[in-house]
């Protein structure tokens, strides 16, 4: 019975200390023993005195008799101490340490303490709250069977505020300790829902803290499986993270805010009525509940998530309920690697000699010779004197997608510059120079961001010794190392990372989510709380709570769905010869199954199911909108207070236009669908591993690892290949490179290789120009090369344009809308209106004034455009785009395949004196042999033999006696024929193979200068006369015929090729320049090629005047913002470059474009305001990172696309005004008639009629109707509100005159009735004025004609509180519409001539990137970039000029 007693003593002594705790007591010590082994807390290792705690404690504890061993972890404030079965007990352990404190400093024992997920502290605290909720629970509930009476609300408002109030919750924790006051308030909600016998609230307050408990459960089990390792490394210390408290978040503003309301309100009608009752639930009402319940079950959800799948352990669970304020992610590179080390670079040396420096590098690393870095060769045995190598860490296979999920969830994400990051340095915002130590870097990295009021998560390991301030730490376990003592969140490996970055966005919709919970409840718990509503108000709020428990553990389960993401094979494939390679990977035999005879359910009913459950996705996607919660609200208040129809009209209003656009949405994306043409390319599959084994077609998307394919000229790579046969094979990796000629590849290993120099490797999305080749696929899909890229790429770098102009209209206009229904409700409560009537017409206005159709109106219109577009080959995959394209103010285009075609074509011809052009042209056609009608492989043939059968069709079908093709490692191309022998190839090669005789080359040299000069690539052409022996030799003999051609040469000429440009290029660039919109060519071609190209467009630049790669780096910040404004031509400009480009002209304030069409374009695509991709094989990745694709080639269905987004940007305007413009008109007619007569003449109901008559409908039919005026849209945002006044102006007007003319004539009723036909003719009619179009006029005829039948039915008429009325009143009111809607069609141009000007804003050169409406003079003396834009635009317009 010993056992069992002395654990009955420990349990009974920590409850007893946690409730001391609780009351302002001594803390209780936090302690745990696991087997033989106690950890226990040490304090006061922050203070002064630490290093005297630290050592009179751990001798102290050494010298209790039975102690085995002791260690002391200042991280995590714990002393380790293993005894033997018969040692000392922990209550034992405990004395001597508080006795060794004392002896040192009395005062330690007031530190906060630092928890740990097993101590008995912590799941006794937590299983108390848990306890008192329960007794609370019970007794509430026997209270309600019993009818006992319970105490009014007042008792807990006071708790209930503290608890719910940030700022006084932190006061209270500063005294008490988290676990204190978690205590204290679970034993007063118990008590106070006991009191007041209210079973809601002990329900909701039973629930979250037995979620609680089960956490502490669920962190201690966690912990007890991981403390025999975490033991073993217990005296391995690190620095402690320097805990800061994260700023707060709008969720905590909101709590503080809506608390200190619910005390005013309380204070306020207790002064007023003396009714402590109704003080008190005043109070409570403004409790955020919902808030805190849902952030609490979010972090719940996410624990048990974290140690049931990945085997994660949660140190210190505050951490999850950080997660919605992240906004900086710091990644240690360390975090990224395994331990193995590795050869991963060299640079400076060509092919032919890397192989070798590689093993020898190889060879040394493995002799120990080296440590990771870069290393000389010359240190290197047998490696050679030039050149580099770097050694670095093996990446982990998940780190890749660590990094991708970080750019996907959208925070900042920053790491510190190591090399050995390579391709993954291009996923982060920033990389923060190492300096001295990465561990000091990276506090730096943190430091720096915190200091910039960002809230940081931090991805590290124990490698990391420095103190930090992250506010988040996941720290990644490695075998047999220590654990990073100060994370928060330890994980076994990447996927545990990849987890949490996972749960950003969803950490942040679960506390959006908590706020309009929050908000809906306390708002219908305040009408609950008026005389004659049923229904108590706390009641409300306590459901609200129970709502956010659902919905954040529910969002916190659905963060677990997603599958994680595969990983990466630990292998560099181009470093390893075929044999392993293939080794590696093994071979799948026989064809692949399509799995289409698998399914046993008809394929109709699939199609059905399929669309049903994208239907239902896509309306729930509807209902997330912001205006959804207010609407929902507005349809339970009108429920209360007796209107239940009215609850049903909203919610079929609100569930009407989710459906609406949730079709349209699907529509759009079938089309989608059906346009992307351009479907993956097909593979050819070997089905073993002979030829004879015979070979499959199969699509790209079914290729898996191992798979042996081959690729033939004019294809497209489908998957990441290494090639175990190359026949004369060149491929275009300009998609991924930016290289535009074509790269030769072979079989031999390419160690060390840069992505662009791995000549054994082809890449998906590439495409085949000459040759054929057998290899290995090593990736497909998201994991290959060209996927990843995209993955790293930066998001957009801002919001701008017409979703945010009309998510700033609506936040602008919808507190006042909400408040002339709240004035209303007061109107009518001055006019001794009854309060209930007055809150019901209040709610009427409100429901009314929400303009629950604009979500539909702005996608429906881009929706439109999109669909319109698609016959003039644009294909748009991001409906948004099509408005910014008016805005765009400068476009930066790639060159090749963009404004050129990639295809070679012959552009000068010069001839060596003596020959003519023709015949150089015949000369270099003559080497070329296209047999059985085939196209020639070589790009370079082939621009030739275009040239030349223009003057002799026959070119290329004539037979020679020998020929020698262009192949990889001989950079000609030979014929002959009889006994001449013509040859045409690079230059330096002919040059060196001229004839001795030839004293005098310079005539060719300066040939070569020329073209070179002209931005050509050039090609020499000569030729020479053999002897009957050596033609008779050669004809027969390649080794020999090869050999000619290396001597003896005589020249003839030089061909001069380039890209073949659009023919459609020049006049767009100068379209765009007529419209003031400038442009930048960005290539990775030399200076002289770009100038050249540039000329040949239009533009007017020499070589002098283009910006270079190499000058673009070494430019600070301000240097590049100056050259994006004054240079129109960047050369030699790598992907990254471009980026930079983008980002300089966004960051200048500039709406920016680019248009490119490879892989090397994907990233700089995605950073830009709008993405356009041309369509061409290969470009795959530019259409994945695309908003808009340009089809057939066709660059100039750019300005039609610019053009519609300018129709667009109209008819948005049109449908907002009217739809605003009407809703406010029905606020402001309310008001008036609330002035005059007490209550608002229109009940809620016909308010209710109104908007289903003139809200969804007529706005749609305007958003996707051609406008009458054609003219360039202004698109400040002082235009919009100037037509939503006039248009609401108007309305008012319209009503009020029709009900005035009726009132004299007529009962209220009848007036009443004609305000209402008033009203929504006036609006009608308004439509009219911007657009004739069919879906317009149908429109109108079918909202008049809806109106005539619900008002001339008495049946219905009397539902909705009207009357019928006779001609005579409908006359009134038309004559009223009328009238109104003449004054609104001269209004805007009478108040021009009053004013002397229209709009603040002409054009939106001057509205700037955010169209924040404002006058460009006042914003320019606000906004640092601003002169940066203006000289960007002045460019622009200079270009124009010219």
């Amino acid at each position: 019975m010993t056992a069992p007693l002395r654990a009955a003593g420990t349990v009974t002594r920590t409850a007893a200390a946690v409730a001391l705790e609780a009351l302002g007591g001594p803390t209780a010590r936090r302690c745990q023993a696991v087997g033989n082994r106690c950890w226990v807390e040490v304090r006061g290792l922050g203070g002064e005195h630490a290093g005297d705690i630290a050592a009179e404690v751990v001798r102290a504890v050494k010298e209790l008799p039975g102690v085995r061993s002791v260690a002391l972890n200042t991280t995590v404030a714990r002393i380790v101490v293993t005894v033997d079965d018969d040692g000392p007990s922990l209550p034992d352990v405990l004395r001597t340490v508080d006795d060794a404190e004392r002896a040192v400093d009395a005062g330690a024992r007031r530190t906060q303490p630092m928890n740990l997920p097993g101590d008995d502290a912590v799941l006794a605290a937590r299983t108390a709250g848990a306890a008192f909720a329960m007794a609370g629970l019970g007794l509430s509930v026997s209270a309600t069977v019993l009818r006992l009476r319970g105490l009014p609300d007042v008792v807990s408002a006071v708790p209930t505020l503290v608890d719910h109030m940030p700022r006084l919750r932190r006061q209270v924790e500063s005294r008490l300790g988290p676990d204190g006051t978690d205590l204290l308030f679970a034993a007063a909600h118990a008590t106070m829902a006991t009191l007041a016998v209210s079973p809601v609230s002990a329900v909701a307050e039973a629930a979250q803290r037995t979620m609680l408990a089960a956490e502490a459960w669920n962190d201690r089990a966690s912990w007890r499986r991981h403390e025999p390792s975490l033991s073993q490394h217990a005296s391995d210390d690190r620095p402690p993270t320097k805990r800061v408290s994260p700023p707060e978040g709008k969720p905590e503003r909101y709590a503080d805010r809506a608390a200190t309301v619910g005390a005013a309100a309380g204070l306020a009608l207790g002064a007023l009525s003396g009714n402590l009752a109704a003080a008190g639930e005043a109070a409570v009402v403004a409790a955020p509940k919902a808030l805190r319940t849902s952030r609490e079950a979010f972090a719940c959800a996410l624990s048990r998530g974290f140690t049931a799948q990945h085997g994660g352990l949660v140190l210190h669970p505050r951490a999850l309920r950080t997660l919605d304020r992240i906004d900086t992610v710091v990644i240690d590179p360390r975090a990224l690697h395994t331990d193995e080390v590795m050869v991963s670079r060299v640079r400076g040396l060509t092919n032919s000699h890397r192989s070798r420096a590689w093993q020898a590098a190889r060879k040394a690393l493995a002799d120990g010779r080296l440590t990771t870095g870069w290393h000389p060769m010359s240190e290197v045995p047998d490696a050679g004197e030039e050149g580099e190598v770097l050694v670095s860490h093996v990446r982990d296979p998940h780190a890749a997608a660590v990094v991708a999920e970080a750019r996907r969830t959208r925070p900042r994400v920053v790491s510190i510059a190591d090399d050995g990051l390579r391709s993954l340095a291009q996923g982060f915002d920033h990389l923060h120079p190492v300096g001295e130590s990465p561990d000091e870097a990276l506090a730096e990295a943190v430091a720096a961001a915190k200091d910039d009021g960002a809230t940081v998560l931090l991805i590290t390991t124990a490698d990391m010794t420095s103190p930090h301030a992250a506010d988040v730490t996941v720290g990644v376990l490695r075998e047999g190392r220590p654990p990073p003592w100060s994370a928060d969140l330890l994980v076994d490996d990447l996927t545990g990372a990849w987890r949490v970055l996972h749960s950003l966005p969803a950490a942040r919709a679960a506390s959006e989510k908590g706020v309009e919970l929050s908000l809906s409840s306390s708002s219908i718990g305040a009408l609950m709380l008026i005389p004659g509503v049923p229904g108590r108000g706390p009641v409300s709020v306590h459901a609200g709570a129970m709502a956010g428990l659902l919905s954040g553990f529910s969002a916190g389960r659905r963060v677990f769905r997603d599958a994680l993401p595969s990983a990466e094979p630990g292998h560099d494939w181009h470093a390893l010869p075929v044999d392993e390679v293939a080794h590696l990977l093994p071979q799948r035999e026989g064809p692949v199954e399509d799995g289409s005879e698998r399914s046993f359910v008809p394929e109709p009913v699939v199609g059905v199911w399929n669309y049903a459950r994208d239907f239902v996705g896509e309306v729930r996607a509807n209902l997330a909108d912001p205006l959804t919660p207010i609407l929902v609200t507005g349809a339970m208040a009108s429920a209360l207070l007796g209107s239940p129809f009215d609850a049903a009209l909203v919610g079929s209003v609100l569930l009407g236009n989710a459906a609406l656009s949730a079709e349209q949405q699907l529509h759009a994306e079938r089309i989608l669908r059906r346009l992307l043409a351009v479907q993956d390319p097909p593979a050819r599959r070997r089905l073993g591993a002979d030829e004879a084994d015979g070979d499959e077609e199969v699509a790209a998307t079914r290729l898996r690892p191992g798979d042996v394919i081959e690729v033939r000229s004019g294809e497209v790579v489908p998957a990441d290949v290494r090639l175990t046969e190359a026949v004369n094979l060149e491929v275009d990796e300009s998609s991924l490179t930016g290289e535009s000629l074509p790269v030769a590849k072979e079989t031999d290993p390419s160690p060390g290789a840069p992505l662009a120099e791995r000549s054994c490797m082809l890449y998906a999305g590439s495409t085949v120009v000459a040759g054929s080749g057998i290899g290995i696929v090593t990736a497909v899909g998201a994991s290959s090369e060209m996927q990843r890229a995209i993955a790293m790429a930066p998001s957009k770098s801002r919001e701008i344009g017409l979703q945010a102009q009309l998510r700033r209209i609506t936040g602008r206009a919808l507190p006042w809308s909400l408040g002339g229904g709240a004035l209303v409700g007061l109107l009518s409560m001055l006019r001794r209106t009854p309060l209930r009537a007055s809150a019901a017409s209040a709610v009427g206005v409100m429901v009314a004034a929400v303009p629950e159709g604009l979500p539909l109106v702005a996608t429906l219109a881009q929706l439109a455009a999109a669909r319109r577009l698609s016959g003039e080959s644009v294909l748009i995959r991001n409906p948004h785009s099509v408005e910014a394209l008016a805005r765009v103010q400068v476009v930066c285009f790639d060159k090749t395949g963009t404004l050129s075609e990639n295809r070679l074509q012959v552009k000068r011809l010069r001839p060596v004196e003596g020959h003519t052009e023709a015949e150089v042209l015949a000369m270099a056609a003559s080497t070329i042999v296209v047999r059985n009608g085939q196209r020639t492989e070589h790009a370079t043939d082939d621009a030739i033999l275009r040239a030349a059968g223009r003057d002799d069709p026959d070119a290329g079908t004539r037979e020679p006696d020998a020929v020698l093709p262009f192949q990889s490692g001989r950079p000609y191309a030979a014929a002959l024929t009889g006994n001449r022998l013509t040859i045409k190839g690079a230059p330096e090669r002919i040059s060196a193979s001229l004839a001795d005789d030839l004293t005098d080359d310079r005539a060719l040299s300066s040939l070569f200068d020329e073209m070179t000069t002209q931005g050509l690539r050039v090609l020499a052409v000569a030729e020479c006369e053999l002897s009957d022996e050596d033609a008779r030799v050669a004809a027969g003999d390649p080794e020999r015929l090869e050999q000619l051609c290396a001597c003896n040469l005589r020249p003839v000429g030089v061909v001069g090729l380039a890209d073949t440009l659009r023919p459609s290029a020049g006049d767009l660039l100068r379209a765009l320049g007529d419209k003031g919109i400038g442009v930048r060519l960005i290539t990775g071609d030399h200076p002289v090629t770009a100038a050249v190209v540039a000329n040949d467009l239009g533009l007017d630049v020499t070589p002098d005047q283009v910006v270079t790669g190499d000058e673009w780096e070494n430019m600070s910040a301000d240097e590049r913002a100056t050259a994006v404004a004054e240079y129109a031509v960047f050369a030699r400009m790598t992907p990254e470059h471009k980026i930079d480009v983008v980002q300089a002209l966004e960051d200048s304030g500039v709406v920016t474009a680019m248009v490119g069409d490879g892989a090397n374009d994907a990233a700089a695509i995605r950073a830009a305001s709008v993405g356009i991709g041309v369509a061409a094989p290969g470009s795959d990745p530019a259409r994945t990172a695309a908003d808009v694709m340009l089809l057939d080639g066709r660059i100039d269905a750019l300005l039609e696309a610019i053009d519609e987004g300018n129709q667009l940007w109209r008819r948005v305007q049109s449908a907002v005004s009217v739809l605003l413009g009407g809703n406010a008109g029905e606020v402001c007619f309310a008001l008036i008639s609330s002035l005059l007569t007490g209550r608002s003449v229109l009940n809620a109901r016909q308010m209710l009629l109104v908007n289903m008559l003139t809200d969804a409908l007529p706005a749609a039919a305007l958003a996707v109707s051609p406008q009458s005026d054609t003219g360039e849209a202004d698109r400040d945002e002082s235009a919009m509100w100037q037509a939503i006044a006039i248009r609401g102006a108007a309305t008012t007007t319209g009503a009020t005159a029709a009900w005035l003319m009726a009132s004299v004539t007529g009962t209220p009723r009848r007036a009443a009735t004609a305000a209402l036909i008033g009203l929504v003719s006036t609006q009608m009619l308004q439509t009219l004025l911007d657009s004739h179009g069919p879906l317009v006029v149908a429109t109108n005829i079918g909202t008049f004609a809806a109106m005539i039948g619900i008002i001339s039915t008495p049946a219905v008429s009397q539902l909705f509180g009207c009357t019928p009325v006779g001609p005579f009143a409908w006359g009134q009111a038309f004559l009223a519409a009328a009238a109104a809607t003449a004054i609104s069609a001269v209004a805007p141009a009478l108040l021009q001539r009053l004013t002397g000007a229209g709009s603040v804003v002409d054009d939106d050169h001057d509205a700037g990137a955010d169209e924040d409406g404002v006058d460009l003079a006042q914003r320019r003396g606000e906004d640092a970039d601003g002169p940066a834009e203006e000289r960007v635009l002045a460019t622009a317009s200079h270009q124009a000029g010219k």
